[in-house]
């Protein structure tokens, strides 16, 4: 009996160790989409098509508002979905001369929609104005393109019924979010095992760990940025909330770096003190005089993957397709990705305050991200699977949802430039 019950936990201890391998045998964009790795730069190329399609699409829906809904693209599917409210006038938009003269048609679809782009901004404004009212804890507010309908994300153990009965006319999706299928690194006993690397100099790459000294929170490294007015002052952005800036001890925080590779604590910096930590939750800690400033990079940690262990970052892009790819690399999750699910958002947190214009990403029932990976670059592949874009920082999750700050907003806010890859 005893043989028997050292077998058993025996095969359970493989199957455990056997799953999460599974986690990380294919690229993080081929998880998503469910493809094997030698399918995607197929699947890559149908994207980028779509997104090309899309931004010929949403200038000309524009011009017949009343008429659709907005688009979506699905990569599976290879099409380019467009809510139609009004089926008589898509002829004007598919004899446009931007597309009756290419192939593009054969990846457009046209269906069925009850509210128009008109009808949806008017409930989101009408419902952004009940949260500024009512003030609901932890909610997130957006349009999905999908449902052609608002949503309204909420927690059953947040009181927020008189907000979410009043906005209840403007007949929106309540969703508690849930996940089905956890992330092995999130579980509470799972780790990491640092393999030392030989050489001494430990670069320092995007999505790699950040601890706060002071208080032990874990984030992650963000990218580097340069002063636009003082080309000697450098930053490492990162998530505002790993910071503790609002309290007595503010200016007393200090920052180390940890690699995903090495246990060692390398100390970086202080964050600058900024009203925009509270307001748009990025931090930037001064790498000006630490001696580890040689050591930043403009690449980003991938080390699970086979092929890419490293990626190049060479600009800065924006996000303009719902159902577009979005990945990010964090200290705990590592490398994961997600679909565009909402733009220009509203996001509160547990005292009420509203956030604009966040932007959600998900694999639906999926958790792709963990506490540890905020801070951490969130990115689209360019033109191969060595190459991307930045396009935001990552600054959380609910449910199975994850959500970044936009990269524009972080430059322009925080007077800073994108340090560009020079590879």
């Amino acid at each position: 009996m005893r043989n028997f019950y050292f077998l058993l936990n025996l095969l359970l201890l493989f199957f455990i160790f056997d799953k999460l391998s599974l986690v990380y045998t294919k690229e993080a964009l081929a998880e998503l989409w469910d493809v094997e790795d030698n399918e995607l730069l197929d699947f890559f190329a149908i994207e980028k098509k779509l997104i090309t399609i899309d931004k010929i699409l949403q200038p000309l829906i524009k011009e017949h508002i009343l008429s659709f809904g907005g688009t979506y693209i699905n990569v599976k599917k290879k099409q380019v979905f467009v809510n139609t409210v009004d089926p008589s006038v898509v002829p004007i938009i598919t004899n446009s001369s931007e597309l009756m003269h290419t192939d593009y048609l054969n990846f457009i679809t046209f269906v069925t929609a009850n509210n128009s782009l008109v009808t949806l901004a008017d409930r989101f404004l009408k419902i952004y104005g009940l949260i500024k009212q009512f003030r609901p804890k932890n909610i997130e507010c957006y349009i999905d393109m999908e449902f052609n309908n608002i949503v309204i994300r909420h927690s059953q153990k947040k009181n927020n019924s008189e907000f979410l009965n009043s906005t209840r006319v403007y007949n929106p999706i309540f969703i508690q979010p849930s996940v089905n299928f956890s992330h092995p690194r999130c579980k509470e006993g799972i780790t990491q095992f640092p393999i030392l690397r030989r050489n001494l100099i430990l670069e320092i790459l995007g999505g790699e760990g950040l601890m706060n000294l002071l208080n032990r929170e874990e984030c992650s490294v963000g990218f580097w940025a340069r002063d636009n007015y003082n080309e000697n002052l450098n930053y490492i952005v990162t998530a505002g909330h790993c910071s503790i800036k609002r309290s007595r001890l503010a200016g007393a925080e200090n920052f180390a770096h940890m690699s995903w590779d090495s246990p060692k604590l390398n100390r970086l910096g202080q964050m600058v003190n900024s009203d925009k930590i509270d307001r748009y939750d990025f931090g930037l800690i001064n790498i000006t005089d630490s001696t580890y400033l040689k050591s930043m990079t403009t690449l980003i940690r991938n080390t699970d993957s086979k092929s890419y262990a490293e990626l190049i970052m060479e600009d800065g892009i924006e996000v303009t397709s719902y159902g577009s790819h979005a990945c990010k690399s964090g200290w705990r999750s590592h490398v994961t990705c997600g679909y565009i699910k909402g733009l220009g958002t509203i996001t509160t947190d547990s005292k009420g305050r509203a956030f604009k214009d966040l932007i959600y990403y998900s694999k639906s029932a999926f958790q792709i991200t963990c506490a540890g990976d905020s801070g951490g670059p969130v990115y689209s592949y360019l033109q191969d699977l060595k190459t991307v874009g930045l396009i935001g920082i990552h600054l959380g999750r609910f449910g199975d949802f994850s959500k970044f700050l936009p990269l524009n907003i972080i430059l322009s806010k925080g007077k800073i430039k994108l340090v560009r890859s020079s590879h």
